[in-house]
């Protein structure tokens, strides 16, 4: 390929053959006059197909988004509460107590498996039990002709956890018998490891507007952490006879990938309350997530050692690690309608639903244009950015809860709730091999159990939260079934079953001050 024309597809159209690449590598290997960066991104492709796990994609994951019921903080209209800090900060205007209280899962056992995740027989699961407190809040409630009352919790909430480590060791025909006859000895391992956590610093404050009507606003400064490790190694032993079979030629395959993010954000809420005689209306308008600041670091690496692909002899490296970079995680804005009825003097049944808008495609974190194909010409490096950065997209995600509170002893109060908490990660972004902070994509069902037992100081309230959802639309990172030259002794990946379920225990105390 001439030189010229070989500068102009890298600076113009550099994008497009990406994609024709991963989706026609193999054809493209046997063109031997294909330019050295066209390979490069093809094997870079193939190697970073990163895929994360855990159920890090959903809005209503912990038990205070509006369908919980159970604990404070976790509603939209109004529901008999004795106030803490509420999802909706309109209902703090019925705040009459000044109250402090702690809420959080005394224990929460997790389990998160993809079956058959890096080929047949060979899950990538995890079981995690965690001990965790999350809200510590309060309110502050003022006397006067409106009255109104204040609100402020720190809640820390770890989105996810998740570590697994697979791998085969066989002889199986992995290179071809032109060369090494027969089965090689072949080693593949993956690593792979996700932890996501996000803390909040919230105040809010409602006012009664008059009889039936009342107001509020909530402020809330986030800090989202996270950090992701993927290692990927293919290795075979090349069958040779001679003298020099001690140390036979070992044809491998390595991908790295790591990128530690941490980042700021704020977002407002509104909220309306309405009530007439039984009759609880509930509305909360959340805005989208405003960038504050945000620093991280990649590290990337990828190598291809003796490799013979279409009759040639390939070895590769890219290497990179950038540090101080930008991070930018979004969250959409959304809105909420809630609806509760009084069926007696404690008893109450409560509806909510909460839609939360979509995100189109956009850089969580875009490297600089580095060097990271080695050796690089000078005109490699137009591709860094593109090759490592961190993507997201949010589709449009509707969630529905109902709940029942019913009178079991004369201060003793049962709950009962469920709520839907589906995804928004989008399979399109999936399929293309890119980069993401979160790539879970099921559905998930809550189902929280409870009471709260009334004092005069304070209330109690234990509880149980039942959560469950699976996708048989996972895609897998690697497969060590069909390891061969032909796919980087990567395997061809498919889409596999996965499931999450967890059981946690629930606890709030509420003390009247």
């Amino acid at each position: 390929m001439p030189d010229k024309l070989r500068k102009n597809i890298i600076l113009s159209a550099y994008q497009p053959i990406f994609l024709m690449i991963h989706l026609n590598t193999r054809k493209l290997l046997n063109r031997r006059r294909l330019s050295f960066f066209t390979l490069a991104a093809a094997l870079i492709l193939a190697n970073f197909s990163t895929k994360t796990f855990a159920q890090d994609a959903n809005y209503w994951t912990q038990e205070f988004g509006p369908g919980g019921f159970l604990n404070p903080g976790a509603v939209i209209a109004y529901n008999n509460d004795s106030g803490v800090v509420f999802y909706n900060p309109a209902l703090l205007a019925y705040t009459h107590k000044s109250t402090a209280s702690i809420t959080g899962n005394v224990y929460q056992l997790e389990s998160i498996r993809f079956k058959n995740g890096a080929g047949t027989g060979l899950d990538l699961s995890y079981l995690n039990g965690s001990i965790i407190p999350l809200i510590g809040s309060g309110t502050i409630a003022m006397k006067g002709k409106h009255p109104f009352a204040l609100g402020y919790a720190l809640i820390r909430n770890p989105i996810t956890s998740f570590s697994a480590t697979q791998r085969r060791d066989a002889d199986i025909d992995v290179l071809s018998d032109t060369y090494s006859p027969g089965d090689e000895n072949f080693i593949g391992q993956i690593s792979e490891n996700n932890s996501i956590s996000e803390t909040s610093a919230i105040l809010s404050g409602g006012v009664e507007l008059n009889e039936h009507w009342a107001a509020g606003i909530w402020l809330e400064g986030l800090f989202r952490k996270q950090s992701y490790i993927q290692n990927i190694s293919s290795q075979a032993l090349y069958n040779v006879t001679g003298s020099d079979t001690i140390f036979p030629p070992i044809a491998s395959s390595q991908s790295n990938y790591q990128f530690n993010a941490s980042a700021i954000g704020m977002r407002f809420k509104l909220g309306l309350s309405y009530n007439q005689g039984i009759h609880h209306l509930g509305l909360l308008l959340s805005s989208p997530m405003v960038h504050v600041w945000g620093n991280s670091t990649i590290y990337a690496n990828a190598e291809v050692n003796d490799l013979v692909v279409g009759g040639i002899n390939y070895n590769f490296l890219a290497n990179s690690r950038q540090t101080g970079l930008g991070v930018n995680y979004k969250e959409p804005y959304s809105i909420g309608l809630g609806y509760a009825i009084d069926y007696s003097e404690k008893g109450q049944i409560y509806v909510s639903a909460e839609y939360f808008g979509a995100l189109g495609e956009y850089n969580v974190i875009t490297p600089k244009n580095k060097y990271f194909i080695r050796p690089d010409t000078g005109i490699n490096n137009s591709s860094t950015s593109y090759l490592l950065k961190v993507v997201d997209q949010h589709d449009a995600v509707m969630n529905v809860s109902v709940g029942i509170s019913f009178p079991l002893q004369k201060e003793v109060l049962g709950y009962v709730s469920f709520r839907t908490d589906f995804t928004y990660a989008n399979d399109s972004l999936m399929s293309e091999g890119n980069h993401t902070p979160n790539l879970s994509n099921w559905n998930l069902w809550h189902l929280a159990l409870g009471a709260n037992i009334k004092k005069r100081k304070f209330n109690l309230r234990p509880g149980l939260l039942l959560s469950y959802g699976s996708t048989n639309k996972s895609m897998q990172p690697i497969n060590f079934d069909d390891p061969h030259e032909s796919n980087y002794l990567q395997g061809t990946t498919h889409l596999v079953t996965a499931s999450r379920w967890s059981v946690g225990l629930m606890f709030s105390y509420i003390h009247n001050l």
